[in-house]
């Protein structure tokens, strides 16, 4: 199902809608605060996004329904993800497929739920920029960029910028986990915790990635380097 500025009248018929396949986005659409879901497999890779969003696409004002979350909402290059929620993830929040001197814009809204993580990063060169995100309950990662996928080059960094970000609820692993070996690099500025103490939750995790599918190598929680640009007085708690 495609739909546009013309079709977006469709959408305003129910309070939530229930498609039985992924709805593809082309130029701006505005929701108008509607829920929308298909179905969730739990952490199964193969579910299918709930948006799949074409290069340029903005989707705006809209709540992915808990319990039919599936993938979530996949970037094919650029697009921009204005004040969408997902009261619980189901397999990723959203995915950066987008290519060399694409971005991913996050743009408020919030997430609540993910047992892995909210935003994967798989395509290479690209950038995910978020600002004014919010979580609550618990999640593995707000950000990871791909760590075993077959892609994975050292010509093709990933980049993630985080600004005015808050964590209101419990974090597994960590905020942003990128690949060094890779070049990757988390830029991180005004970021919120509830309750954060050094080192919990970690806040930018160094990799070793591959491409071969094996597990990454975990180096560890740095700061101020090269990779992970964040700074101690970059993180405060409430």
């Amino acid at each position: 199902m495609t739909i546009n500025k013309v079709l977006f009248g469709l959408f305003l018929s129910a309070t939530v809608l229930n498609a039985q396949a992924t709805s593809t986005i082309s130029g701006t659409v505005d929701m108008g605060g509607k829920t929308v879901g298909t179905s969730c497999d739990g952490q199964s890779e193969s579910q299918a996004p709930v948006f799949y969003l074409k290069d340029g696409a903005t989707l705006k004002n809209v709540v992915i329904k808990s319990g039919a979350a599936a993938d979530g909402v996949h970037c094919a290059g650029s697009c921009t993800l204005s004040n969408v929620s997902w009261p619980d993830v189901c397999e990723d929040a959203a995915t950066m497929k987008g290519g060399s001197g694409k971005t991913m814009t996050v743009s408020g809204g919030s997430a609540a739920s993910a047992d892995d993580k909210v935003f994967q990063h798989n395509g290479l060169g690209s950038t995910i920029n978020i600002s004014g995100f919010s979580t609550s309950g618990t999640i593995g990662k707000l950000y990871r960029s791909c760590g075993n996928c077959s892609s994975n080059t050292s010509s093709g960094a990933r980049k993630v910028i985080m600004n005015n970000v808050t964590i209101n609820g419990t974090v597994k692993v960590g905020i942003a986990g990128i690949n060094s070996n890779y070049g990757d690099t988390a830029t991180i500025t005004n970021l919120k915790i509830k309750g954060y103490k050094s080192g919990s939750p970690k806040v930018c995790i160094e990799y070793k990635g591959n491409n071969t599918g094996a597990e990454p190598t975990e180096i560890g929680e740095k700061w101020n380097d090269s990779y992970c640009k964040v700074k101690t007085s970059d993180v405060t708690s409430f």
